[in-house]
């Protein structure tokens, strides 16, 4: 019995190049400047990418526009590949544990606790903007 491949270098190449434009936009964040203990520029790659995979998930989820093949490379290319390499739960940590490791617990506890519930909120956000844009198609 031979064993079946799973590896799709298809999939592979559009993942790999949504997350070369996923890395470019969190470098480019990484430019905006911090406010004390709070990094605005992770904080705002990650709001961006938790909005916008939501919205993805959600459209593609609802949609019959997009099938097959052209489905899974976007819902891999976007979602997997940018917001993949857009989001950055590592720099947060990083982040995190520096703050810690400098005595501002309180700072870190306040920056982790506002990144996780603003995430949970931008992400519902999206995925109400993506079933409305899907419902919305389906109508016209």
């Amino acid at each position: 019995m031979s064993r079946q491949h799973i590896i799709r270098w298809d999939l592979m190449g559009v993942v790999f190049v949504g997350g070369c434009i996923g890395t470019g936009l969190r470098y480019a964040c990484s430019f905006i400047a911090d406010y004390g203990a709070f990094h605005f520029g992770t904080f705002t790659a990650n709001m961006i990418a938790c909005f916008a995979y939501a919205t993805l998930s959600a459209w593609l989820g609802g949609s019959a526009r997009l099938t097959g093949n052209v489905k899974e490379y976007v819902n891999r290319g976007f979602g997997m590949g940018l917001c993949g390499g857009l989001s950055t739960m590592s720099t947060l940590a990083l982040e995190q544990f520096t703050l810690l490791h400098g005595g501002d617990t309180p700072g870190a506890v306040i920056y982790c606790v506002v990144t996780f519930l603003a995430g949970f909120a931008f992400a519902y956000a999206g995925s109400r903007t993506g079933s409305h844009i899907a419902n919305t198609r389906k109508g016209a």
